[in-house]
């Protein structure tokens, strides 16, 4: 019996996101992991077999270090107006559907409801590109039934060129850092290998038996800020003071980091080459850790974490973070 061999069709990138009115261009690749809920009815004789509870599709990038005003205003949105974003959907009102476009096969493959469900780090120093890692969750349509062709997934079509890369906006600059109004030696950070901020960010599903999941909320809980760095110009005895381990101004239990004479403030970044400002507001040391080890610098990369403290005015919380744009 003879048998035909099945020759392989190869689909490859490269490929680039468009969601909510802007062009994600991507590192390397794009992936795209269904994630599919199920439960599975009992019976004497055993388990029946699974069934279907929900079914979405999360997709995930690093974003290519191309700093703009669109791309940080689309990411960081919700830690620049937390009133607006925090406890509502994070699918865009308009402009909701996410496109992978690949350019090599001149094909866009669309999900037709997608939101950032992962917020990416970003990095602030001389040898990072600004991203980290991204993933946006994509559900089906609202007020549409699951029978519908276009629930899901769109149709395939043809690409419209995009003529937004710019190799000179990947930026990789020299940050100094600020501390707040509180002086010496807090006014003039340097850092051994760049400023990294972390972003939380979690979701929550809202489930409706019939769809699947409905809608995606951004949850307040574990919504916050923190940066981590090493210092290059703090002595030993400087960190011990600003951490306030001790003393008339040590950080006592039940008190926020953020909290003590000295160690607060809105952590300014400043690029020195390309002018860039970004702001981690309301934050204050929370631990550091050490390296006592020959060639070793004594603060290992990372090494002092400051975290956010929650401020409101009139009732409404303050941004989180903010940017001044540079060249």
């Amino acid at each position: 019996m003879s048998t035909t061999i099945v020759l392989p069709t190869i689909i490859q990138g490269p490929a680039y996101i468009l969601h909510g009115g802007v062009v994600i261009y991507v590192e390397q690749d794009i992936t795209v992991e269904e994630q599919v809920e199920t439960w599975n009815p009992k019976s004497t004789f055993g388990l029946i077999g699974e069934r279907l509870k929900s079914r979405s599709f999360k997709i995930t990038a690093t974003p290519v270090g191309m700093i703009t005003a669109a791309l940080m205003s689309y990411f960081y949105e919700a830690f620049i107006a937390p009133q607006t974003y925090v406890g509502v959907s994070i699918i865009p009102t308009s402009n909701f559907a996410l496109t992978i476009c690949s350019l090599a096969e001149n094909k866009t493959y669309g999900y037709v409801r997608a939101g950032l469900s992962e917020v990416p780090d970003f990095s602030c120093g001389p040898t990072k590109t600004a991203f980290g890692k991204a993933s946006w969750t994509a559900i089906g349509a609202a007020a549409t039934a699951p029978t519908n062709a276009n629930f899901l997934k769109a149709a395939i079509g043809a690409i419209t060129a995009d003529t937004t890369f710019s190799a000179s906006k990947i930026e990789s600059d020299i940050y100094q850092g600020v501390l707040g109004s509180l002086g010496a030696p807090l006014n003039s950070l340097g850092s051994m290998d760049g400023f990294g901020f972390k972003f939380g960010y979690k979701t929550k599903n809202i489930v409706a038996s019939d769809v699947g999941i409905a809608d995606i909320i951004l949850d307040s809980d574990g919504f916050m800020l923190s940066v981590a760095f090493a210092p290059s110009n703090l002595t030993e005895a400087q960190v011990d003071t600003w951490l306030n381990y001790q003393g008339a101004n040590a950080v006592l239990p039940g008190q926020a980091f953020g909290g003590s004479a000295t160690g607060a403030g809105n952590l300014v970044l400043t690029g020195v080459t390309y002018g860039w400002v970004f702001t981690a507001n309301a934050v204050g040391p929370k631990s550091a850790k050490r390296v006592y080890q020959i060639g070793e610098h004594r603060f290992p990369n990372g090494a002092i974490e400051l975290t956010n403290q929650l401020t409101v005015t009139t009732g409404v919380p303050n941004p989180l973070f903010s940017y001044t744009a540079g060249t």
